[in-house]
């Protein structure tokens, strides 16, 4: 339930930094692209990137790529985090791997890390 919550609310920050994060909307303005966040029992959300405009889906059958933890409790504790060391020790211990394309999944880390900084003026 945790790790649900927390992909709704992510999946609410990167909508509304779509709409007021100037630094954010030009990094995805012309990206294409979908990435889930799911638990091997296929539980979690995909976000999707379509021009500048961000959405997202508990649909999990469609994905470019896609972050998957071995359960809920460990995703939203990496999550959590939001530390490479976390997301590092999780891989490392079997707890965290990359579906399709590694390329994606640094470029959503990255818009990520944009949506959360406040514009610069």
């Amino acid at each position: 339930m945790r790790f649900a919550f927390l992909l709704k609310a992510l999946a609410l920050m990167l909508h509304i930094a779509s709409k007021c994060n100037e630094d954010f909307r030009r990094f995805i303005g012309t990206v294409s692209v979908k990435i889930a966040i799911k638990t091997k029992n296929n539980k979690g959300r995909t976000f999707i990137f379509n021009n500048g405009t961000v959405s997202s889906t508990r649909s999990l059958k469609q994905y470019d790529a896609a972050l998957v933890f071995s359960n809920a409790k460990t995703g939203f504790n990496v999550l959590k985090e939001g530390t490479q060391e976390a997301s590092f020790y999780a891989a490392a211990t079997g707890n965290l791997y990359v579906e399709g394309m590694a390329f994606f999944i640094q470029w959503f880390n990255d818009a990520v890390t944009i949506a959360m900084k406040k514009n610069k003026k």
